[in-house]
């Protein structure tokens, strides 16, 4: 099991997620809150936060200064190696950030969520969703499955929802309009 996953865990057995961004300012989170902010509203918040980290949504990271792992919510993968990370609420994130629509988690299964956040992702930094890339996932068997969580994705329509109007433009929003 990787290290990542296993950080992960611990992390969220202590009820609280060391979650980073503007820059180095971080904040612990009680789980309801980081599992709003996040986009899963109930169901399993363990699967669904190791399922966000599977797609590559949160990355688990390392505080320099003490030496504990803390999560950060990734903007912008590197485009090749050696490229930096770009996170939210970073000044030099310069994509759209990508949310999580409200429910998905519950409404879908987790294997299908994930796909439903890759496919968003792809779609916010303006990238073709890659079967290849997606089915080396260790919850998928290769790049036909990978096409058919594709398709199971649009089919629910998460892949395409909007949130509100104040959300920029490529911005997919959580928050649901009062």
């Amino acid at each position: 099991m990787p290290k990542a996953a296993l950080y992960l865990d611990d992390l969220i057995d202590t009820g609280q997620l060391p979650i980073f961004g503007d820059g180095e300012e971080g904040t612990l989170v009680p789980l309801a809150e980081a599992a709003t902010r996040l986009g899963s509203q109930g169901g399993d918040l363990r699967e669904s936060l190791h399922s966000l980290h599977a797609v590559g949504m949160l990355l688990l990271d390392t505080d320099n200064e003490y030496d504990i792992p803390v999560i950060r919510v990734v903007a912008q993968k590197p485009e090749k190696p050696g490229s930096p990370w770009r996170f939210q609420g970073d000044s030099d994130a310069v994509t759209a950030k990508t949310c999580i629509p409200d429910g998905i988690w519950e409404e879908l299964p987790a294997e299908v969520a994930g796909a439903v956040m890759y496919l968003r992702m792809c779609r916010s930094q303006l990238q073709e969703p890659d079967p290849n890339e997606f089915g080396r996932r260790e919850e998928v068997s290769g790049p036909a499955h990978a096409r058919d969580l594709f398709a199971e994705a649009l089919a629910s329509g998460a892949v395409d929802e909007k949130g509100c109007e104040a959300c920029p433009a490529g911005h997919l929003c959580t928050r649901t309009e009062d």
